[in-house]
């Protein structure tokens, strides 16, 4: 179980500081796509752009503290399932509004989002469970960090690419149809 949180662990810490990164790399684009969101009151949507990021590196920075984790598991839990519902309610509401939560985005919401949203919150869910079940001074080996390490790394990649995944699966443009 020490090699579970340890992959959790790593994968939330590399998700929600590449999150944050791109979010303050292009603020703008950020704050922009919060304007798509009508169920975010407008005052509310400068402060959020601010706050987002800000609660992603904290949760980094408070899973990557030893003492912290199990603190840090917690809130990720409470951050993720803000996450998972916004797609939904975007999706609920019919709009389309495109995700730049990496960045820049072409892609709209869609079911893509609230699994990958969905999966970051059973990441966090079961990192803080195993946290609370194993306590502190579980020895670690090897063998089983490269494994956590590896697992987070496919984890972080397939979260991180989500739209790039998505857009493999989605029907091809007919040729005609470029120049439209």
């Amino acid at each position: 179980m020490l090699y579970v949180s340890l992959a959790c662990r790593l994968t939330l810490v590399a998700v929600m500081a590449l999150a944050a990164v791109s979010k303050l790399r292009s603020p703008g684009v950020f704050a922009a796509s919060l304007e798509g969101f009508d169920f975010i009151p407008a005052r509310l949507r400068s402060p959020l752009a601010v706050l987002v990021p800000a609660a992603e590196l904290l949760i980094a920075l408070v899973l990557a503290v030893p003492a912290t984790v199990t603190a840090g598991f917690a809130i990720a839990t409470l951050f993720c399932c803000g996450l998972t519902a916004v797609p939904v309610l975007v999706l609920a509401r019919g709009k389309k509004v495109t995700c730049a939560c990496f960045g820049a985005s072409e892609t709209p919401m869609g079911g893509w989002h609230i699994a990958r949203n969905s999966v970051l919150l059973a990441t966090a869910g079961l990192g803080t469970l195993v946290a609370l079940r194993l306590g502190d001074g579980v020895p670690a080996h090897a063998p089983g960090i490269a494994l956590a390490v590896v697992a987070a790394g496919v984890l972080t990649t397939l979260i991180v690419f989500v739209d790039d995944i998505a857009a493999l699966f989605q029907s091809p443009v007919p040729a005609g149809d470029l120049g439209r």
